[in-house]
């Protein structure tokens, strides 16, 4: 018997929304915030296009803006919809954990970039500087949202590329709501120019609306406060007892990292994670006083008296531990005992709160970038600071914390001595060095690993930023944008995540990648501009030998000479462009040249003179087609077709008499010679070195340039250096064209001219390599010297 069909009476149920009631309210809350934006954005798009066309210089410009005014007012209604669309969107899917196809440039390979269209590249840069300009304005009520909300994301993870409210989604929720209106990319520009003048820059309100409503819900109450003192929200938030007088009496009586066994030190200890994770070798008791989940795993374990004790896979005498011993000759008499120290010792993991509270008000004050940065003597600070955390004054760090401050302070002194660096970058990269020693107490692997993200991270900045000339010249500038951006970021999203700068190491990767395609562009253009002149001079230069050698010295109707010398040469030079100096068309035009200069020359018979002038139509047929080559002007081409038909008449007439009549002068013997004719170069190319020939090894120097080479050049027309790029080395001339950071041409010299400029300390050529490498290289072998002197 067969089964009977079941048929179900229930009606098909959609699976229930993964986005929490709250996120719901807050998602209208934001959407009618969002809309009464949007449209005074099209209210006032109306009144901008207008004006700009009343500006426009050509009537296609003006054409431009007045029908894509039409454009947008037929679609206002279609625009406002699709925005509205895209949010709800955006909210669905980043709880959802679904993505849209990759319609981002930022997951395009760097080689695959010429595959994007120039249209969607521009979108694309201009969003993410949209993005980067807001994060920086509104970093702190950003980031407090995204942590929120991925805190209520329960299958997936929000970060602030894929918070629904964040800059860089609502602006593509934007350029999406635009995208099917037929506008010029021009337009399209202007418009995402305005959607951040009058919505992202007025995001304020909507952000700490969202955040209040999250925070009366319930949803990460403390967080502000925990930012605040450094901590991870989603960690225990037990307060952390400050170690007993026994304990750091005990610590100091110690060597360094050799105190008396304890138990649950702070860190994972033998591979064990977290907090109290396993046995230390240094002294003191935190016995469970932090619990799991802390600073990972396998790394070593701390003692009570900041001593690094290694690990399953920590330290092993290299990395860390090279430097300690490099640094111990540096030490005083006093450091290395614990019984001269006087006050307590301030632990690990109060100086990591200690950090992180000295951090986040770092992280509020305005960056100046007019002025070279000092260095922060950050122990000091962590001395002066230690009572508001501890509760009571701590004069000293243990061993290894202390050797990790100085050493990377020695870094950062390296850095911002570095000239390499600009001032706006030195300021910027300043701002790192609370983080980046917190980093290091948290992670050893950061002086082991070259590839690791924190180091990787400050080169990328370092290298972002090599064409910076002045703060002057950042204010519209989207790369200082994304930079300061991120720099903002680490001071207000760094507690004790070293995955954070995984995660904007990779962002500014992707950024720069759409910021080389563009500059590229630029850049080929130049190249291409300065190859064509450097092809028209040699063009120039074959044809001037050539029309000399044959025409030089002969005489000639005036009128003819200037006909060579002003038409026919540029004849020529367009065939050399064109198909070279062995071609057909070059041939067939010296023939052509040949011929003219036959026909105006006296003849001695009769049939010679006959022959000409059976041959004259010919020729000035010829003479009309090369014209028409260099597209010459009906009238230029008619006003000479005349000319030499009367000097080819006036010759002939003039043979004619001398040859029939014995007593007629010789007319062609009034004509004057044919003078050498130079052809007209660009200033830029035909000048000459003067002056006194630089030194042989400074030409060398210039010799090894290659394209791409970034140099700083003192100009006699400009107060300040220009930092700029090789971009290509053109012939003849060998002249060296440089382009700005924005692939825009900037300068251009003679070999001879940047070799003197570079013995007279003009030209300074940058090295845009790894700088946290090179700083890392110099102290060292700075210390290893040291070393050396004190053994001798």
């Amino acid at each position: 018997m067969s089964n009977p069909k079941v048929v179900s009476l229930q009606p098909d149920r959609k699976p229930s929304s993964a986005i929490p009631p709250i996120v719901n309210s807050l998602r209208q809350q934001a959407r009618k915030r969002l809309l009464a934006l949007v449209k005074e954005l099209l209210d006032c798009t109306d009144d901008a296009l207008f004006e700009m066309a009343d500006r426009s210089a050509s009537n296609a410009d003006h054409n431009l803006y007045f029908d894509s005014m039409r454009q947008i007012r037929l679609h206002r209604g279609d625009v406002q919809k699709r925005f509205v669309d895209e949010l709800n969107l955006g909210f669905d899917q980043a709880f959802a954990g679904a993505g849209r196809d990759a319609d981002s440039i930022d997951d395009v390979d760097a080689d695959d970039i010429s595959l994007v269209g120039n249209d969607d590249l521009e979108i694309s840069v201009a969003i993410s500087g949209i993005a980067s300009k807001i994060t920086s304005q509104f970093s702190l009520p950003i980031m407090e949202l995204t942590k929120r909300l991925d805190h209520l994301a329960k299958h997936t993870t929000i970060n602030e590329r894929r918070n629904p409210l964040g800059p860089q989604a609502l602006g593509e929720a934007f350029s999406r709501a635009i995208e099917d209106i037929d506008l010029d990319i021009k337009i399209r520009i202007i418009l995402l120019k305005l959607f951040e003048r009058m919505v992202m820059q007025r995001m304020g309100p909507v952000y700490e609306e969202a955040n209040r409503a999250l925070t009366d819900a319930g949803v990460l109450k403390d967080l502000r406060r925990a930012l605040g003192k450094g901590r991870n929200p989603h960690a225990a938030q037990g307060p952390r007892p400050p170690a007993s007088a026994g304990a750091r009496g005990h610590q100091g009586a110690q060597p360094s990292g050799h105190g008396a066994p304890g138990t649950s030190g702070y860190g994972p200890g033998a591979g064990q994670g977290g907090y109290g994770g396993g046995t230390s070798t240094g002294g003191g008791d935190h016995s469970g006083a932090y619990g799991a989940g802390g600073y990972g795993s396998g790394g070593g374990s701390y003692g009570g008296d900041g001593g690094y004790a290694a690990g399953d896979g920590g330290f092993d005498g290299g990395g860390f531990g090279t430097i300690q011993n490099l640094l111990a000759r540096m030490r005083g008499p006093e450091s290395d005992g614990g019984a001269a120290r006087q006050g307590g010792v301030i632990a690990t993991p109060q100086l990591v709160d200690l950090l992180s509270a000295v951090q986040s008000e770092s992280g509020q004050e305005p960056v100046s970038i007019e002025q070279m940065p000092s260095l922060v003597d950050l122990r000091q600070v962590v001395v002066t600071r230690a009572p508001d955390v501890t509760g009571e004054a701590m004069n000293h760090l243990g061993r290894a914390d202390e050797d990790v401050v100085n050493f990377i302070g020695m870094l950062f002194d390296y850095i911002l001595n570095d000239r390499n660096l600009a001032i706006p970058m030195k300021a910027l990269i300043a701002r790192l060095q609370i983080p980046v020693v917190k980093l290091a107490i948290i992670d050893k692997s950061f002086f082991d690993r070259s590839s690791h993200p924190a180091r990787q991270l400050l080169n990328e900045l370092s290298s972002a930023g090599i064409g910076w000339s002045s703060a002057a010249e950042l204010k519209r500038d989207a790369v200082y944008d994304k930079i300061e951006s991120i720099v903002v970021r680490v001071l207000n999203g760094f507690t004790e995540n070293p995955e954070i700068f995984a995660e904007l190491l990779e962002e500014l990767r992707a950024f720069r990648t759409q910021d080389a395609a563009r500059n590229a562009r630029m850049e080929q253009r130049v190249r291409e501009t300065e190859t064509g002149k450097a092809r028209t001079l040699s063009a120039k230069q074959d044809v001037q030998q050539v029309i000399n050698q044959k025409a030089c010295g002969m005489r000639l109707p005036r009128e003819i000479g200037r006909f060579l010398s002003d038409v026919w040469s540029r004849v020529l030079v367009y065939a050399v462009l064109k198909d070279g100096d062995d071609g057909a068309a070059w041939n067939d035009l010296l023939s052509t040249l040949d011929d003219l200069l036959w026909a105006v020359q006296p003849l001695d018979d009769l049939e010679a003179v006959n022959r000409r002038d059976a041959l004259t139509d010919a020729l000035v047929y010829e003479l009309e087609a090369g014209m028409a080559l260099i597209q010459a002007p009906d009238s230029e081409i008619e006003h000479w077709r005349g000319v030499i038909r009367d000097q080819l008449e006036e010759v002939s007439r003039n043979d004619r008499a001398y040859l029939e009549d014995d007593e007629a002068p010789r007319q062609a013997e009034a004509f004057p010679e044919m003078e050498e004719i130079i052809l007209a170069a660009p200033q830029e190319v035909t000048d000459s070195f003067e002056g006194e020939a630089p030194a042989p090894d400074f030409v060398e120097k210039i010799n090894r340039l290659s394209e791409g080479t970034w140099v700083e050049i003192h100009q006699d027309d400009r107060p300040e250096p220009v930092r700029c790029k090789l971009a290509t080395i053109v012939k003849p001339g060998d002249r060296y064209v440089f382009v700005n950071r924005r692939g825009m041409k900037v300068a251009e010299k003679s070999r001879m001219e940047l070799a003197r400029d570079l013995q007279d300390d003009r030209l300074v050529v940058l090295n845009d390599s790894q700088v946290f490498d090179r700083a890392l290289q110099a102290v060292i072998g700075n210390l290893r010297q040291i070393q050396s002197q004190a053994q001798r």
